[in-house]
């Protein structure tokens, strides 16, 4: 996964230089938003939408998830790393995602104008950001090579699917005038360099071994008469 997190975060280094300096990659940004914001969708389309993007991509369901996966793997290995690989990726999410954000300032596009250093925080894309990371690592967490039930030829199908959830959880941010289109692919490759640190720290040797009295207690408790 070392390339994966090379190529995303070179990716996203380029994605920024050319938001700063208005290259072809924002070209067609304003142009898109004068059409999403004359043909925004109203009633119960425009809920459906909400709707879809709030669960796939917001924090306040996207974290309980990898929490849960993370933390019942944890406990059934006695091992803390897939909790701090879970940690790990959102960390990245968060630092190089809001010192970008609040860095440059990008307006929204709700907002009429599009400007750096406005007060915005519209690059990249934190919702993007997060179902890229979330979904893809809920996957690895469950079936990849270290889940909870490894199941090495559902995992390609569980990308796939995870994949088609991201981009249109991103096309329905881009519809709804929340982002600019450039946002969008930035929080993606965000979103896959924070996937890179969390497979590293998740295949990483040796074990972080739990043996926190609580935590022992715990897993006791919920594996019972089970074999591990």
């Amino acid at each position: 996964m070392a390339w994966l997190g090379g190529v995303s975060a070179a990716l996203l280094a380029l994605g920024t230089w050319q938001v700063v300096v208005s290259g072809p990659f924002v070209a067609a940004d304003w142009e898109y938003h004068l059409w999403a914001d004359a043909n925004l969708p109203a009633g119960l389309a425009k809920w459906l939408l909400d709707a879809f993007a709030t669960v796939s991509g917001e924090r306040l369901f996207t974290l309980p998830v990898l929490g849960v996966l993370a933390g019942w793997q944890a406990l059934r290995g006695r091992d803390w790393r897939p909790l701090v690989a879970v940690v790990a990726g959102l960390a990245i999410i968060a630092v190089v995602g809001y010192s970008l954000k609040f860095g440059l300032g990008r307006t929204m596009p709700y907002t009429g104008v599009d400007v750096l250093f406005g007060g915005g925080r519209a690059w990249p894309s934190g919702h993007a950001a997060n179902a890229a990371y979330t979904w893809a690592m809920a996957g690895i967490l469950l079936i990849g090579e270290r889940g909870l039930r490894p199941r090495r030829a559902w995992l390609a199908p569980w990308m796939v699917v995870s994949g088609v959830v991201t981009v249109v959880s991103g096309w329905i941010m881009v519809r709804v005038d929340y982002h600019w289109i450039s946002d969008v692919p930035g929080g993606w490759v965000l979103g896959l360099l924070a996937l890179a640190v969390s497979v590293a720290v998740l295949h990483g040797d040796p074990p972080i071994p739990m043996q926190a009295p609580w935590a022992l207690r715990l897993r006791e408790r919920l594996f019972a008469g089970s074999r591990r």
